[in-house]
């Protein structure tokens, strides 16, 4: 009889396996069908060769590790970066002292026009969009506001000068609250931009210093647009009065124009004019 013949079986789904590592049951012994002797060289006792294990597939496509967590400070990691505080440390949004008064801070050596959108958008938002100026709040009054730097109607028919939203400090406190809500939102973009691998971590920063350069180029249009709006408008009303007073030698109309601006709270400027007025009236007529 002749020896039995081996064939070696491997099952294909093995070779996409991490590690292959082939067991004695893996070796499979076909018979042959009987044929006549023909030497009595006989073979020598199998021994299996030991499986190579086989790389690791797909090792070269698997995606980049994901980059070192950010932190508040400086990582070790050639991967890591720095989140950016909100606010920012040096917060330029604030009036100054100059010689001709308060003076508004310029932010941005490029500004958008002051008409443009983002412009208009910027300049009218505020952090409490239904709050009324301290006056119609005062005096239970309906409060308007269209954009800073202008005051709201009853204030300006009354004589306001002193409308909240023609004041500078409480302006930029609107314009800084808009600039944190948005540097808020791009830097948690940007983190997961980074995160999810969309972003290197060495662009993080120039994406971060792009996106404030751009609200501040805001800012600044939306600054010269407040002085232009507070320029326009100064005194507005009391122009106004001064004109209207002046018009009458009517002592009994001044005097009631005068009662009813005691009654509805007009600026004290205001009646200021109309006394004045009332008492040139009456002293050139005494003169006479």
């Amino acid at each position: 009889m002749v020896p039995l013949s081996l064939l070696f079986i491997i099952s294909p789904t093995a070779l996409f396996r991490e590690s292959i590592e082939l067991p004695l049951h893996c070796f499979v012994v076909a018979h042959c069908p009987a044929q006549p002797q023909r030497s009595s060289h006989k073979m020598p006792p199998f021994r299996p060769i030991p499986p190579t294990p086989l790389p690791r597939p797909f090792s070269n496509s698997s995606p980049r590790a994901a980059p070192t967590p950010p932190s508040s400070r400086s990582s070790p990691s050639p991967q890591g970066f720095i989140v950016p505080r909100v606010p920012p440390p040096n917060c330029p949004l604030h009036v100054t002292a100059g010689p001709d008064g308060p003076e508004l801070p310029r932010v941005s050596d490029s500004p958008l026009a002051v008409d443009d959108e983002r412009v208009t958008r910027l300049i009218k938002f505020r952090l409490t969009p239904g709050a009324k100026c301290r006056h119609c709040h005062t005096m239970h009054l309906e409060c308007d506001f269209s954009e800073s730097g202008l005051p709201c109607p009853s204030c300006a028919v009354l004589g306001m000068s002193d409308c909240d939203f023609t004041d500078a400090d409480y302006f930029l406190l609107n314009i800084a609250d808009r600039r944190d809500q948005r540097f808020h939102d791009e830097r948690r973009s940007l983190v997961a931009a980074v995160r999810e691998n969309r972003l290197s971590p060495s662009l993080f920063d120039r994406e971060y210093e792009r996106s404030c350069a751009w609200f501040y180029s805001e800012a600044q249009g939306a600054i010269t647009r407040f002085l232009l709006n507070c320029r326009a408008t100064h005194n507005l009303a009391i122009r106004g009065y001064h004109t209207l007073a002046a018009a009458s030698d009517d002592t009994g109309l001044l005097s009631r124009l005068l009662a009813l601006g005691v009654e509805f709270n007009l600026h004290p400027s205001v009646l200021h004019i109309l006394t004045e007025r009332l008492q040139t009236v009456v002293l050139e007529r005494i003169g006479q």
